[in-house]
This record gives C-alpha cells, sequence and structure tokens, in this order.
C-alpha cells in the first residue's frame, strides 16, 4: 500500500480538524441573538432559587456589576465572601450597613428582604472605592 503524498495527507488532517472544530448551528442549546460578525450571545439566567452569592475578591464584586442591574428576590439568603487577600467592605449606600469581611470570611443574610426593602441598591467596597469596587441590584418582592 502506498502512501499518499504528503499534501494531500496534510489536506486531509485539516479538514478533519476543522470539521471537528465548528460550531454546531443547532440553536436548542442557544439562546439569545446573534451579532453583527454571527457570534451567538448565550444568556444563562440566575437562579430564582437559593442563596444569591456575590464574590468579593481583586477589588471587584463579581455578580453584582452596575451594568447587569441583577435581580435578588427579598426571600433569598444573600451571601458576600471574600474570597481575597484584602479586607473588603460591604457598605449599602444610603442605609447605614457597612460590614467589614475579612479575608475567607463571608457575610450571611438569611433573607435579603430583612436587611433591604425591594428597590435598587448602589454597594461600595470602603476601601477599595479608588479602585471602582462598587456593585448595583435590585432587590425584588
Amino acid at each position: 500500500m502506498r502512501t499518499p503524498p504528503l499534501p494531500i495527507a496534510l489536506l486531509a488532517v485539516i479538514a478533519v480538524l476543522a470539521a471537528s472544530c465548528s460550531r454546531s448551528h443547532d440553536t436548542t442549546h442557544y439562546s439569545g441573538q446573534t451579532n453583527a460578525n454571527g457570534d451567538r450571545v448565550i444568556y444563562n439566567p440566575e437562579p430564582s432559587t437559593g442563596p444569591f452569592v456575590v464574590v468579593a475578591v481583586d477589588n471587584h464584586f463579581h455578580d453584582i456589576h452596575p451594568v447587569d442591574r441583577t435581580r435578588i428576590g427579598e426571600k433569598r439568603e444573600f451571601i458576600v465572601k471574600n474570597e481575597g487577600v484584602n479586607l473588603h467592605n460591604f457598605t449599602v449606600v444610603g442605609t447605614g450597613i457597612s460590614v467589614d469581611i475579612p479575608p475567607g470570611q463571608e457575610l450571611v443574610w438569611s433573607h435579603l428582604g430583612a436587611h433591604l426593602t425591594p428597590g435598587l441598591y448602589h454597594v461600595i467596597c470602603t476601601y477599595h472605592a479608588w479602585a471602582r469596587m462598587t456593585g448595583l441590584f435590585v432587590v425584588t418582592k
């Protein structure tokens, strides 16, 4: 048996790799819209049950980005975990709530509504406000 010439073998390998790397056009696994480049935006909504967890790390609050306007039900457990190495603070602007959270520790509220009424809230880390460590979320009924 003869070995195919190198260019044909190389083309065959490239064709197999290209086929294995291509995206599926089965839209049952995607939601969202397609942008001008043909990219699909996949939106996986936050679960509406169980605790809502915010992670404070690297001068950033994950999961309550100001542009997202995250909605959290007032009956949900609310947790802020400090997974960084710096002391962080969770201050809810205009409420008098200001809690320091040491590295490896967490703030736990069994029901968000026990601390905040439905509405829009802006939070900051008082130690890292200069680095724009802020968050925003909406408490819903």
